[in-house]
């Protein structure tokens, strides 16, 4: 009986395993074994590499020359893992960008519960080496991409490296992750590169440090490596829980850039902390102090077996069995809390973040999927955010339940449509996960169904406007910013499914006019997250309002604007407007065009791609 032709075809791989720096190269040639092989989600690749969602561009703008792009779906290629990790090869410099950068887009789909996609066909691009400098950044334009920087050791001071030896930002594992990382949050939430408060770029940087610091952990071996030789002890100074060590030591800090560990927990210092990257520093110690807390929560039964109860491990080498169980609670819990970080997209604001509402967003994710929490993860994170003075606004208490965002139940809203909203975006999201795209006969349907949701959604917004903390004013229109159903697996092995929709409104042009000189073009805009069940039912609701002068517009709308008005106070205070600030209007100097740039002072100043232009990533 002849075999049909079709079922001869060989099957397409699931996985593509590729070689990378586990760290960087400095750290891989002092231990002598920090490179490692990871598994990403196969595809067919043309050369670059190029996928559905990064395509890297190796184009050297110093030298003027492209590189000869990595064809990792080259026969020879795939038979050896792909390139051996070289810091002289360009084409693993290429394979190191993907790898690294596919393994979390991977990771933020495992959390976010959906097929990601950046807006419409546009792809990553990431350029390895974009320039010569000391430096890589996230540039939002044009679609977003990635650019990675080289330089030149510091001549007197190069830590471990080379004297005056070229050093590749895009062979730092942290640097990549964590520029990545920025790109991921603005396509999520792309009104937080708009300056509100203290807060938002903070966020933005230290979520990213964080996520760096947490996929060090997805590393098995790398992992056991540092248990063994800091038996146990996370705390302890490792690659583990430092960020970027070539790059540090390189440019004569001596140092990593940056770590988890942060300072000592002190309340009062927040206050006086302003810059982006160290306010980002204490939310990254946050986070690590709940992760160190409930790691010694679960592995503590590990230790009392170990130690006959005692407690105290005996000298020497921990025993591998006990090294490899150690590792796997320290895995699976650092899995589990970049998964809730992740999370929390599900439930935070459009717009004007801060570092509260992401506390309460986490702590709603995971109490959503794991009610019982038995490491007291929640209660860690909580407790680690209070040491540092960070406190979210409207809570009663630091319980639990508290913490997390309210039920919606008591705003008495209708549920969502299920025919024109839920069902469509249900439907887009579990197919979604057979592919990324739809074909191109299907792109037209799928633009149709939806535009469709988008009215249904608008018009919802509209007669709810009041109960979701918009304004129901007819010049005040409301924009469906974002929409999607998202699939979970919660802790008892049932699907959850929510729907969760962005809308965002400007504020009233009076407010705007009245506040665009004072306020140095900060952007004023309101916005809302929903979040509902499968069912149509409300579940959440976390709204930003619209800032607003008058109190007929709700106590909430004044406290924003007035909040945005500390802010723009705490922005001038520390003279980061710089040559902008005028004492004296009457002065011949400044010109009048540079006084015109008062006006827009925090907006100018205030960019991602400034940002990280000014500070190294």
């Amino acid at each position: 009986m002849a075999i049909p032709e079709a079922a001869l075809a060989y099957p397409e791989p699931r996985r593509r395993s590729l070689q990378i720096y586990a760290v960087d190269p400095m750290i891989a040639r002092l231990s002598g074994n920090e490179v490692v092989t990871i598994t990403v989600p196969y595809e067919t690749l043309k050369a670059g590499p190029s996928g559905e969602l990064v395509q890297i561009i190796d184009y050297d703008a110093a030298n003027r020359v492209f590189y000869t792009p990595v064809d990792l779906d080259d026969p020879t290629i795939l038979a050896q893992d792909g390139l051996a990790p070289s810091e002289r090869d360009p084409r693993f410099h290429q394979q190191m960008v993907y790898a690294v950068t596919s393994a979390l887009l991977e990771n933020f789909e495992r959390g976010l519960g959906r097929r990601f996609r950046w807006r419409g066909a546009d792809r990553l691009r990431i350029f390895p080496h974009a320039f010569q400098g000391e430096n890589a950044l996230f540039d939002d334009a044009e679609g977003g991409s990635l650019r990675f920087g080289y330089f030149r050791t510091d001549p007197r001071n190069p830590g471990r490296n080379l004297p005056g030896q070229w050093v590749f930002s895009c062979l730092s594992h942290d640097i990549i992750v964590h520029e990545t990382t920025h790109a991921l949050v603005d396509r999520l939430r792309p009104l937080y590169k708009e300056a509100t408060n203290i807060d938002v770029y903070a966020f933005h940087e230290g979520f990213a440090d964080a996520v760096a610091l947490f996929q060090h952990f997805a590393l098995p071996d790398l992992l056991a490596r540092y248990i063994q030789a800091n038996r146990g002890d996370l705390t302890a100074r490792s690659p583990l829980v430092e960020l970027a060590q070539q790059f540090g030591e390189s440019t004569g800090r001596g140092r990593a850039l940056r770590d988890a560990l942060g300072e000592p927990p002190d309340p009062s210092r927040l206050a006086n902390v302003l810059e982006p990257h160290a306010r980002g520093s204490i939310f990254v110690a946050a986070i690590f102090d709940a992760y160190f807390t409930s790691y010694q929560a679960a592995i503590a039964d590990l230790i009392r077996i170990a130690t006959a109860g005692s407690g105290q491990l005996p000298p020497g080498a921990l025993h591998p069995d006990l090294v490899a169980r150690v590792a796997g609670e320290a895995r699976e819990l650092a899995q589990r809390m970049l998964m809730m970080c992740i999370r929390a997209f599900q439930y935070l604001p459009p717009v004007d973040v801060t570092f509260g509402d992401f506390l309460r967003s986490a702590v709603t994710a995971d109490s959503d999927l794991y009610p019982a929490d038995p490491f007291r993860v929640r209660s860690a994170l909580i407790e680690g955010f209070r040491k540092r003075g960070i406190y979210p606004d409207g809570v009663s208490g630091l319980a639990d339940d508290a913490v997390a965002w309210p039920s919606a139940a008591e705003l008495d809203l209708p549920p969502l449509d299920r025919s024109a909203i839920v069902e469509p975006l249900v439907m887009e999201t579990a197919l979604g996960f057979r592919s990324r795209g739809l074909p191109k006969a299907g792109a037209d349907v799928e633009t149709k169904a939806a535009g469709g949701v988008a009215k249904a959604l608008w018009a919802y917004a509209k007669k709810n406007a009041v109960a979701l903390g918009l304004s129901p004013k007819p010049g005040l229109k409301i924009r469906v910013q974002a929409f999607h159903a998202v699939f979970r697996m919660g802790s008892n092995g049932l699907l959850k499914i929510n729907v969760v929709v962005q809308l965002v409104q400007m504020a009233d042009a009076d407010v705007r006019a009245k506040a665009a000189a004072d306020f140095g073009g900060v952007v004023l805009r309101g916005g809302t997250t929903l979040v509902a069940d499968v069912d149509g039912e409300i579940r959440h609701v976390v709204s930003r309002p619209a800032p607003a002068l008058d109190s007929a517009d709700g106590d909430a709308a004044v406290a924003r604007l007035a909040s945005v008005a500390d802010f723009v106070d705490q922005f001038d205070s520390v003279d980061l407007p710089g040559p902008w600030r005028v004492d004296d209007l009457d002065a011949a100097w400044p010109s009048a065009a540079f006084r015109q740039g008062l006006s827009n002072r925090i907006a100018a100043s205030l960019t991602l791609g400034q940002l990280d232009s000014g500070f190294p990533w």
